[in-house]
């Protein structure tokens, strides 16, 4: 890792005052979450997407998509957060006069786990569920799910429920989206990890950053449509650059 990039990076967090960190499927996959183009592990492997985690395919066949998430819950039930995770939340506290901000692509949850606290969730998470409908019903997956495979139904109004996050064809959940953009139109220093930058409109919130000032970090093993347009590209995954990151920042602290 460069030295004198990462000592400017440094120099970046100490004199910003709001900091962004815009995590994709990259992150997780270091904790064992197969991501959707490169999966090693067999969930995305001999299934069709549209019919296992689209919205057609949920409101063709709910079963198919439970039985599928179910798989996927457990994988992320079994996993745990990694370094990178782990390293965020030290930058976090690390940064306690700041405010720093996770907007994440990914739907397991690590951040939280980890120990970050503000984190904005725009794809969802797998960990509750909810009405298909939108009647209001929201309740924690543990709470709300049988172990034998069905479609659960709204207690409510009857509807078939599902996990709360989203599938593709849908859109994104405004308020959640607009938290994350605000966010990012008001940082001083914006990180963009483990996201290839193909899904949108997530992939526009570093263009939006950047054009309001920001100074754009992008960290991630491979060049990305981002790379060209970042103030600083780091050829790492997250965890090595975040624990070196956080090193350096909590030796010029004492």
């Amino acid at each position: 890792m460069h030295a004198s990039k990462l000592d400017a990076v440094a120099t970046l967090v100490r004199e910003a005052m709001e900091i962004v960190v815009f995590s994709g499927a990259g992150l997780s996959a270091d904790s064992g979450i197969p991501t959707f183009r490169d999966d090693a592990s067999g969930l995305w492997k001999q299934v069709d997407p549209d019919e296992v985690a689209s919205v057609q395919g949920f409101q063709r066949n709910p079963r198919v998509v439970w039985d599928w998430l179910r798989q996927l819950k457990k994988l992320v039930d079994q996993r745990q957060p990694n370094e990178g995770h782990h390293a965020l939340a030290r930058l976090e506290r690390l940064c306690a006069a700041k405010q720093l901000t996770i907007i994440t692509q990914n739907i397991d949850g690590y951040h939280s786990r980890a120990g970050n606290q503000r984190v904005l969730e725009i794809h969802g998470t797998i960990h509750r569920v909810r009405c298909h409908q939108r009647c209001g019903y929201l309740a924690d997956w543990q709470q709300s799910v049988p172990a034998a495979p069905s479609c659960p139904s709204c207690p409510h109004c009857g509807a078939p429920t599902r996990p709360d996050l989203v599938l593709f064809g849908e859109m994104l959940d405004e308020e959640v989206f607009a938290a994350a953009t605000t966010s990012s139109l008001t940082a001083d220093l914006f990180f963009c990890v483990g996201t290839s930058f193909t899904v949108q409109p997530a992939a526009l919130l570093p263009l939006w950053a950047k054009r309001s000032g920001a100074t754009v970090v992008e960290v991630n093993p491979q060049p990305t449509q981002l790379s060209d347009s970042a103030d600083y590209s780091f050829r790492s995954g997250a965890s090595p650059f975040f624990s070196a990151l956080c090193a350096k920042l909590a030796a010029q602290q004492r």
